[in-house]
């Protein structure tokens, strides 16, 4: 079960400069959208070439759904990636689902087990947090834990 965001809308302004200050600016992404549309967004959902990825993957594209809430003390946010080809997902949340491990946790499946894990952020902005995220994805993540 999945702990509900506390509350409000997700602030359109923030999902445009996460896509233009992060997303438009990682090569291995080929597509942006908002969910479900540019007015209503309440995710970004970027696609990776599956071809980019280290090690390849595909046929299918990758994908990277971004749900981030502003709010004090601390905003919300769940950002996952999920690759079709082989079950692998992972998934960097800062919510109320696991108040053990702190504030955020990394957590990533492999053959249908999920294992969750404490992650801190070098720092506080949203914009530099996704970028945290994505350079430990393709640089830690995928290499070590995808098959």
């Amino acid at each position: 079960m999945s702990a509900p965001h506390p509350g409000g809308n997700p602030n359109a302004q923030l999902y445009e400069q996460l896509k233009r200050d992060v997303l438009e600016r990682v090569p291995h992404i080929i597509t942006i959208e908002y969910i479900p549309d540019d007015v209503a967004a309440k995710q970004l959902q970027a696609t990776f070439d599956p071809s980019r990825i280290d090690p390849p993957t595909g046929p299918e594209a990758p994908e990277l759904i971004i749900e981030w809430y502003r709010q004090s003390p601390h905003d919300w946010f769940r950002i996952n990636y999920s690759d079709p080809n082989t079950g692998f997902h992972a998934g960097w949340h800062q919510d109320e689902d696991h108040e053990d491990l702190g504030r955020a946790h990394f957590q990533y499946s492999i053959d249908e087990e999920t294992t969750h894990q404490p992650v801190t952020f070098q720092h506080e902005t949203p914009s530099l947090i996704l970028w945290e995220i994505i350079e430990n994805l393709l640089e830690e993540i995928l290499p070590t834990y995808h098959r």
